[in-house]
C-alpha cells in the first residue's frame, strides 16, 4: 500500500500535534472534503511526528510525499471523533506504534488502523 499527500513535520512537546494536526485537516479538508481524505502518522521521534495527508483515492494536488506501508499487520479501530483522546490512549498503553492512518466522517465518526 503507498500514500501519497501532502506532508509536514508536526512537534509533539507539549502535545502540540493536536491543534496544528487539526489545523492541517481544517485546511485540507475545506479543499477536499473531509470524508475524502486520510492522515497518515509515523517516524515519531522524542520531539516530533511526520504526518502526511493524502486523498482516499486519486492523488493530492501538490503530493510532496510517498510512503509506502505493509499490506498486512493493520489494526482497526473504530469510535466517535470527540473521544479520539481515549482511543489512542487505549491504542499506545500496549506499545508505541510504526504508522497509524486516520480517516473522519462529518457525522463524527473515525476509524483509525494501526500497526506495530
Amino acid at each position: 500500500m503507498i500514500i501519497k499527500g501532502i506532508g509536514k513535520t508536526f512537534s509533539t512537546e507539549n502535545e502540540q500535534q493536536y491543534e496544528t494536526i487539526g489545523a492541517f485537516w481544517d485546511e485540507l479538508s475545506a479543499q477536499y472534503g473531509l470524508e475524502n481524505l486520510q492522515g497518515l502518522g509515523y517516524g515519531w521521534t522524542d520531539c516530533s511526528i511526520e504526518y502526511v495527508i493524502g486523498l482516499k483515492s486519486g492523488e493530492i494536488k501538490g503530493a510532496n510525499r510517498s510512503i509506502e506501508l505493509p499490506d498486512d499487520g493493520w489494526t482497526s479501530v473504530k469510535g466517535r471523533t470527540e473521544h479520539l483522546s481515549r482511543i489512542y490512549d487505549e491504542i499506545y498503553k500496549d506499545s508505541s506504534l510504526k504508522y497509524e492512518i486516520e480517516m473522519f466522517s462529518e457525522d463524527g465518526d473515525c476509524e483509525i488502523l494501526y500497526c506495530r
